[in-house]
């Protein structure tokens, strides 16, 4: 049987996913581990980053296996160093992961470490330009600009023309190397299209927004938690937020490629990305916290969906949420017209109704209430679908999406 082919032409990769820098991309060993699951591409985490924390998913990673919402911070154990006493070092480094990494799997290396840049006295500026030119030479088949710390764009309380800092750098890493350079963003403290566009405009040949925070996340108990105060925060609850950016950089003129992340912890997460307008999936947090066979299993599973589904290729899938932005305005009236109509013509069904009163609490116009053991609708109700919402037991229910989805046929 014929597979959906997940090839992203605009940027060589044998599929769409990249292995973001991370303590899962810091060193030889790490870096061969991820790459033997063969993704499009891994991203080497940069030299001189000094430590990467190790990352806590919360509740567990046992429930997130299991398909349930999951918030991931960095946490509090030993680090993670990346054991490079030079750049010469890290540039050894680099040659040995292209020579024994798949060749079909692309090697991006991170230059730089955004700290250089709130370092008084750093020339950083020559820093990395040296690290761009020494990192093509050793076999790096792009250079990545990772301007995604948490609280990137603001340093010391000091709020920086970030906008200007990443067209710059863009620029000055493009003229220094021969290789594409991807740029990956912040969507916190910053406006991410204008962030977008600045890279744009620099050269990037790809931008990566990407969804992580900074967050004072504890327990009520503060001395029992787990995680450092103002450390990164992500998870399942970032998607739509990413989703979002990516949608309004393809409304607003990116014509870049993107590969973006946050919030991507299954194979329906990557595909809404992707619908949502990202060529490729940048995979942090699952590969930290879940390890490569984790990678693995969210690239087979999309492969068989896609397959299953109809989509030959990544083409074929791109973009397509988009069209919810740019439905006709009598066809999106109409999807309200024809749930609205259902919810307010639809009465409860007293065989499943346990008489619980949520449906009555959350009505704002009297249009429901209980009579004796039973919620009972009233000629009030205008069809908002609030009541609809909290049933615990179905007894008011319409198939909304099926609703919605006959507007097209």
């Amino acid at each position: 049987m014929t597979m959906a082919d997940l090839s992203v032409k605009e940027l060589g990769l044998i599929n769409p996913f990249v292995i973001a820098a991370s303590p899962a991309t810091q060193g030889v060993s790490a870096m061969l581990k991820s790459a033997a699951v063969r993704p499009g591409a891994v991203a080497m985490r940069n030299f001189g980053h000094g430590a990467g924390g190790g990352s806590l998913l919360i509740p567990s990673t046992s429930e997130r296996r299991a398909g349930r919402d999951a918030a991931q911070s960095h946490a509090i154990g030993f680090s993670t160093t990346d054991g490079f006493a030079s750049l010469e070092d890290f540039c050894s480094a680099v040659s040995r992961v292209r020579k024994d990494m798949p060749p079909d799997v692309k090697l991006w290396v991170s230059v730089g470490h955004y700290g250089d840049t709130v370092k008084p006295g750093v020339d950083w500026e020559a820093g990395w330009t040296q690290q761009a030119i020494a990192l093509e030479q050793a076999g790096a088949d792009a250079l990545e600009v990772h301007f995604n710390t948490p609280g990137v764009a603001v340093a010391r309380n000091r709020v920086y023309d970030f906008y200007r800092l990443i067209y710059n750098t863009t620029r000055m890493i493009k003229q220094a190397a021969g290789i594409p350079v991807m740029v990956k963003l912040p969507v916190e403290y910053c406006d991410p299209l204008r962030a977008m566009e600045s890279a744009m405009h620099g050269g990037a040949d790809a931008v990566g927004p990407t969804a992580r925070w900074k967050a004072f996340l504890f327990d009520l108990d503060w001395r029992r938690s787990q995680t450092p105060a103002g450390s990164g925060y992500g998870g399942t609850q970032m998607l739509p937020v990413i989703c979002y950016a990516v949608a309004q950089a393809r409304q607003y003129g990116i014509d870049l490629p993107i590969y973006a992340g946050g919030g991507v912890f299954s194979w329906d997460a990557a595909a809404k990305l992707i619908m949502a307008g990202s060529q490729c999936v940048q995979l942090g947090t699952l590969a930290c916290c879940m390890g490569p066979r984790a990678v693995a299993h969210l690239m087979g599973k999309l492969e068989n969906w896609m397959d299953e589904s109809g989509y030959a290729d990544i083409p074929s899938l791109f973009g397509q949420a988009l069209n919810l932005f740019n439905l006709p305005g009598d066809l999106a009236a109409e999807r309200v017209r024809r749930l609205g109509t259902a919810y307010k013509e639809t009465a409860v069904n007293a065989d499943l109704c346990r008489g619980c009163g949520d449906c009555a609490d959350v009505c704002w116009f009297d249009a429901i209430a209980l009579q004796g053991d039973k919620a009972v609708k009233g000629d009030r109700c205008i069809g908002c679908g609030y009541c609809f919402q909290v049933c615990p037991t179905g007894a008011l229910r319409v198939p909304a999406g099926d609703i919605l989805a006959s507007v097209f046929d």
